[in-house]
Formats: C-alpha cells, sequence, structure tokens
C-alpha cells in the first residue's frame, strides 16, 4: 500500500490454530467461520490490543502464514476474558466485532505474520 492510498481493511494475525491439544482451534476455527457463513451466528469476536485510528471497513484473518478469509467490522467491543479459538483465555483491550459476508480469496494468499494488526488496501 503507498502512502496516498488510504486503507480500507486491516490484516491480524492470529496465533497457531494447533496447540497441545492437537487441532482443537483449527476445528473451533472451521465451525465459527461456518456459522457465520450459514447465519447461525451473527458476529465472531478478534482480539485487538489497539482500535484502528482510521476508519477501516474489513479485517483480514492471517492464519500461519496465509490470509485467510476477510471479514467485515461491525464494531469495536471493551476486552473482557473469553475462550478464544485456541483453548487459551484472552483478554485483550478491545474485541473487533466481524460479520460476513465471510470471502475467501481465489487463490492462496501467503503472508509473514507480525504483532497486532496492518492496515492495507482492498486485497480482492
Amino acid at each position: 500500500m503507498n502512502n496516498n492510498t488510504r486503507p480500507t481493511g486491516i490484516i491480524r494475525t492470529l496465533p497457531s490454530l494447533y496447540n497441545d491439544d492437537g487441532n482443537v482451534g483449527y476445528q473451533r476455527y472451521t465451525r465459527a467461520i461456518d456459522e457465520l457463513e450459514r447465519g447461525v451466528i451473527d458476529v465472531i469476536y478478534i482480539a485487538l490490543a489497539a482500535m484502528p485510528k482510521v476508519d477501516v471497513i474489513h479485517m483480514y484473518l492471517l492464519i500461519e502464514g496465509e490470509i485467510r478469509v476477510r471479514l467485515n467490522i461491525v464494531e469495536y467491543a471493551p476486552g473482557t476474558a473469553e475462550i478464544c479459538w485456541d483453548s487459551t483465555i484472552r483478554q485483550p483491550k478491545y474485541w473487533a466485532l466481524c460479520a460476513g459476508p465471510v470471502v475467501r480469496p481465489l487463490e492462496p494468499m501467503p503472508h509473514r505474520g507480525f504483532q497486532g494488526f496492518r492496515y492495507t488496501e482492498e486485497l480482492w
């Protein structure tokens, strides 16, 4: 993204979905995304240490070196202690409440992970 382009989204790196329990995090992630797509749940919560200073509409999830999905950011809420996909209890400063539509890239999008989030223009 060049300096003259206004960002439309953020990329958020999530922890590995695999832990000592195997693929429990991956199963919870896929179930949550599937339920969001089918309208079973309205939003999923993504932990943030800080809120974006630029108003953006999309959240891209970067998991294990690949951007997996794009969601719409509905609102932000103060952090509360919650059990996350990887069975870890987290209490971030903020939660980003993300809703559908769930949009996947047409082809794999490898990307290096980082802490926090990064601004981006629309990726697809």
